[in-house]
């Protein structure tokens, strides 16, 4: 079951540095979007509690636990997959950062997908597979990564299936949101002035016409009351998003799967944040939740760092480095029987979770062919 959350006004979902009261320093405190998988989670939960006998105020009753879980940590028998950006109901995913290209007049131009090179001896060890262009690239110093820019469904698929996708399928964050400074005191009503310690500036979301959250909320009873057509509170000031059930499948990849089964390698392309271990992506120990698998190259921005905040004991997450969304890890079967086995289960898209916390969102990503590799497929 697929859910849209369209922010009526301006949103806000606080990135990981420090919003204390008190402090001397006057920081500006960024917006982030889309907000990571916890902030959707705990808003959903509290939509279903609410039509579902809750009043909103300390604990839901334990007859909604079986389902909706007691806390933070546990989930009861719900299993969140996102969040996702929507326009105009129609997915949006971030352009993966394998994928380079040229700033021309009319925006960003795919030009050329990255594939890991040989071993070479570097900083990082002895045998190292560094991402590399292929040969006959014009200019690679001209070429420009992807951040702040996204795709479509058919532009992702164009890179899972090893094409470099078309001008037209990729949008930027600037066509799709834009931040707004906020400033905020509390005014001493006597005086007539500012309270010490407490100013503040934020910097808020606003979405573009059309642009909405996705989520995808597994392991609902058919007779459970859903939130469609509902306002709810969401992110940071309790700001109101209208909620829809939507009868649309947030997959991607159809075919690429039997693909990577017989060449036995691929890509793992981020579509929301990745909790994995340092270990993980250097190559060292194999892939949690992609079986049989060992990761040889990878191309990475700075992770992101993401806390969050539990309600029912009304105190703050501890912060957890993730890879961020776009991130692409180049990988190998290196045991076959376990790898034969997962890719011949019953999927028929090529999404899966990786990594921990899969059930609260994290680690959703689309596996496709390393660049070249469609043409040997």
């Amino acid at each position: 079951m697929t859910f849209s959350l369209e922010p009526l006004d301006t949103c806000f979902f606080r990135d990981g540095r420090p919003f204390t009261a008190g402090d001397s320093a006057q920081w500006e405190v960024a917006g982030t979007f889309p907000p990571p998988p916890p902030t959707l989670v705990g808003a959903l939960r509290a939509a279903l509690a609410r039509g579902n006998g809750w009043n909103g105020e300390g604990r839901w009753p334990e007859a909604l636990d079986a389902v909706l879980g007691s806390g933070y940590e546990d989930l009861g028998a719900l299993h969140f997959r996102g969040p996702f950006v929507l326009k105009d109901d129609a997915p949006l995913f971030p352009v993966p950062r394998h994928l380079l290209g040229r700033v021309s007049e009319g925006g960003w131009v795919p030009e050329a997908l990255l594939r890991p090179g040989e071993p070479v001896a570097c900083d990082l060890g002895p045998e190292v597979r560094l991402p590399e262009l292929p040969a006959g690239v014009d200019e690679p110093a001209s070429l420009k990564g992807g951040a702040h820019l996204w795709c479509s469904r058919e532009g992702l698929e164009a890179v899972l299936a090893g094409r470099l996708p078309q001008k037209e399928q990729i949008l930027s964050a600037a066509a799709l949101w834009a931040e707004e400074g906020r400033v905020g005191l509390e005014r001493d009503r006597t005086t007539r002035t500012a309270v010490e310690g407490r100013l503040y500036s934020a910097v808020h979301v606003r979405p573009a016409r059309g642009v909405a959250l996705g989520m995808v909320v597994e392991n609902l009873p058919e007779d459970f009351w859903v939130p469609d057509g509902e306002l709810v509170p969401l992110g940071g000031e309790s700001r109101l998003a209208a909620c829809r059930r939507l009868p649309i499948d947030l997959g991607v990849g159809e075919g690429v799967r039997a693909k990577l089964a017989r060449l036995r390698r691929g890509v793992a392309v981020a579509l929301t944040p990745v909790l994995l271990d340092q270990a993980v992506y250097q190559g060292e120990v194999p892939m949690e939740g992609l079986p049989g698998t060992r990761v040889v190259s990878a191309c990475l921005e700075r992770p992101l760092r993401i806390g969050g905040w539990n309600g029912l004991e009304r105190r703050p997450l501890p912060m957890a480095s993730a890879l961020p969304p776009g991130s692409v890890l180049f990988w190998e079967a290196e045991d076959q029987t376990r790898f034969d086995a997962f890719m011949g289960d019953t999927a028929t898209d090529s999404v899966v979770q990786v990594g921990a916390r899969t059930r609260w969102g994290f680690g959703v990503v689309a596996l496709g062919l390393w660049p070249n590799d469609g043409e040997d497929a």
